[in-house]
């Protein structure tokens, strides 16, 4: 017992800590891969470099003074600049410790599929967002309550209608059921897709803070889009679509 004791505390510790940091430092990585984080830290790690230059190169008091002060002040304003970042995080372990993603039956991601591809071909607008393990209950009580069973009739009920009160809003899938529609999503502020609609960027907008699946259909092309963690993928077909909704989106993970 004493020999594995020696052994645990001079080997094992070493190694469970390193495979642990590493395994932290990977998802990090894959978690802001593709995002606007990705720039800040790129911009942080600039800063740091500057500092070490300026302070332990260059000797520049004043500059290094300066520097220095803004490193004390680093974990509030890193908190500040990532809490959007760090909320998804935090939400995203919570939700998979709680196991909130249940998926989507065939039959209804089935539905889905067949409403998109027929709005599709009539170029009619529309917005629907799969929940996943991010509950999106804050977004479905901006809409209208509707806890009805996902159909392809209903939804095209929902956005062929473009007079309706409800066909410019999103609908928000849950657990099986059309939890709601008509509604409101975040807007995403990446200057990149400012070129497309608002559906887009509300689109883009949910999937930046949740792990949901978000099915757009263009009003202008009738493309089909996808926005899925923080990004949109355009001209899916509906095999495609399918096949993203039946895998809960990690087929767009391993690309």
């Amino acid at each position: 017992m004493e020999a594995f004791r020696d052994i645990y505390s001079s080997y094992i510790v070493n190694i469970l800590d390193i495979l642990i940091l590493t395994f932290l430092f990977y998802k990090a990585i894959l978690f802001i891969k593709g995002t606007k984080a990705i720039q800040i830290i790129l911009g942080i790690l600039v800063i740091l470099a500057l500092t070490v230059i300026a302070r332990d190169v260059l000797h520049l008091k004043a500059l290094s003074l300066l520097l220095n002060n803004f490193w004390f002040a680093a974990v509030i304003i890193f908190t500040v600049v990532f809490q959007t970042e760090i909320r998804n995080f935090l939400a995203q372990i919570g939700g998979h410790v709680r196991g909130t993603g249940t998926g989507i039956k065939d039959r209804n991601a089935q539905e889905i599929v067949e409403a998109s591809e027929d709005l599709s071909v009539a170029m009619t607008g529309a917005l629907i967002a799969i929940e996943n393990d991010v509950g999106l209950r804050n977004f479905a009580e901006t809409g209208v309550a509707l806890n009805a069973n996902v159909s392809k009739e209903l939804l095209l009920s929902i956005f062929k209608n473009k007079s309706a009160p409800l066909h410019d809003g999103a609908v928000i899938i849950s657990h099986d059921k059309l939890v709601a529609a008509g509604c409101l999503l975040p807007l995403s502020n990446d200057m990149n897709v400012k070129i497309f609609g608002t559906r887009h960027r509300a689109a883009l907008g949910l999937s930046e803070i949740t792990d949901a699946i978000v099915v757009v259909v263009s009003e202008e092309t009738g493309q089909i889009s996808v926005a899925y963690k923080g990004r949109l993928r355009g001209n899916i077909t509906v095999q495609k679509l399918a096949e993203i909704i039946n895998s809960n989106g990690q087929v767009l993970e391993q690309k």
